[in-house]
């Protein structure tokens, strides 16, 4: 087997082009000082210095795979170039029939995450400034390697982001105090005023559950905007249920988590730091996640279409009033074009909510299977959707 590899790196070693780069890199300085201090001569043969390079990158890849992190990162690399993740539900013009008693009918609430640091070095700033961004984050991946944090892999809030969820939390403070009775508590969202909605956000009135990403920067936002709320309820009833079907549609590596399959994640190290807020949001952490729909990160074949349809499930079979989501911009529009009527020209199946931005709808399932967002229902209620032509909320 050995004997076999040597002719195999030789073979490779002879090839013309492979020959040339391993001559070209022998003639480096630090290449011959380490042939003079380990082979006694400066000149390393090509054979000689391709199984160096060889070893070297298999040994790399050994402690990749060593480090929890570093099998993560593995696989974000695979999945970046073969995963079918946006494969999702094709929309349809079907009629449920809302008035039969059959029909199950619930209330959603889309609130999206605050800026991220993948968001800051990509998506933000001058192209020029691009590398500058980028070679300042490598340098922090690199000083927490080992530490199960991450700039990249399940990307947390940045300062804007977290700035963004604070004033989100200000906005839903500042809406005047409602406690609805039973009849107003029955009503769809079409009929309901963004006071009243928000009155149920914070808990003041009926039934709500949370559900989250598993993702660090969705769950962040939803401690820190509905603080207030967590402040109050009771830690063993209100609890963020963490959901891989939540995980944000896309093969990039901030979009798959540090958190293992049934764990609670880590709060981000920054978060963790914050003046005034740092020991809430670990206190948050530690006591207000149900894990039991936390089944690890995304695999390859678990495409969009099924997250999809295990959420609108797990929504549809809940008894509360409404569910609250904390979750991600693409992810949140392809919902709506999968669930909005094909013949829809609603703004939501073609652009994101801002960050921080929140929404609400109906959503039903008659007897017939079919599922639909009542487009007359959808309701913005805090930042609305991105509107590229003005680089702003949409009107």
């Amino acid at each position: 087997m050995i004997g076999r590899v040597g002719v195999g790196v030789r073979w490779l070693a002879a090839q013309p082009t492979v020959k040339s780069a391993l001559l070209s890199l022998a003639q480096r300085e630090p290449v011959q000082a380490a042939g003079s201090y380990f082979l006694g001569a400066p000149h390393v043969p090509p054979e000689t210095l391709l199984s160096v390079l060889i070893g070297l990158c298999l040994s790399f890849l050994l402690v990749l795979s060593i480090v929890p992190k570093g099998r993560l990162s593995l696989w974000a690399f695979f999945y970046f170039f073969f995963s079918a993740d946006k494969k999702t539900r094709k929309p349809d013009d079907a009629v449920p029939d809302v008035k039969a008693p059959s029909c199950k009918k619930i209330k959603i609430v889309f609130i999206r995450h605050g800026q991220s640091e993948w968001n800051a070095v990509f998506n933000e700033g001058s192209k020029l400034t691009l590398p500058i961004r980028l070679a300042r984050a490598l340098i922090s991946e690199a000083l927490m390697f080992f530490d199960q944090d991450s700039l990249f892999l399940d990307s947390p809030l940045d300062e804007v982001g977290i700035r963004q969820s604070w004033q989100l939390m200000t906005f839903i403070a500042s809406q005047p105090a409602q406690v609805l009775d039973k009849e107003a508590l029955a009503k769809p969202v079409r009929d309901l005023e963004v006071a009243d909605i928000v009155s149920m956000i914070r808990g003041d009135s009926g039934s709500t559950i949370m559900a989250s990403s598993i993702l660090r920067r969705a769950i962040s936002t939803g401690f820190i905007a509905l603080s207030p709320r967590f402040l109050k309820t009771d830690k063993a009833k209100d609890k963020v249920h963490l959901m891989t079907a939540l995980q944000e549609i896309s093969r990039n590596v901030d979009t798959l988590s540090l958190t293992p399959k049934l764990s609670a994640p880590v709060i981000p190290a920054g978060e963790a730091k914050l003046k005034h807020m740092g020991d809430l949001l670990e206190h948050f952490y530690r006591t207000r996640f149900d894990k039991r729909e936390n089944h690890g990160n995304k695999a390859r074949s678990n495409k969009a279409i099924k997250r999809q349809e295990q959420f609108a499930n797990w929504a549809l079979s809940r008894d509360e009033h409404m569910v609250i989501v904390l979750g991600h911009s693409i992810w949140f529009r392809e919902f709506f074009k999968s669930y909005l009527p094909k013949s829809s020209k609603h703004v939501a199946k073609t652009a994101k909510l801002v960050n921080c931005g929140v929404v609400a709808f109906d959503f039903v399932k008659d007897s017939k299977n079919i599922y639909r967002i009542q487009e007359d229902s959808v309701k913005e209620i805090y930042g609305g959707f991105e509107d590229k032509s003005k680089k702003g909320k949409s009107k």
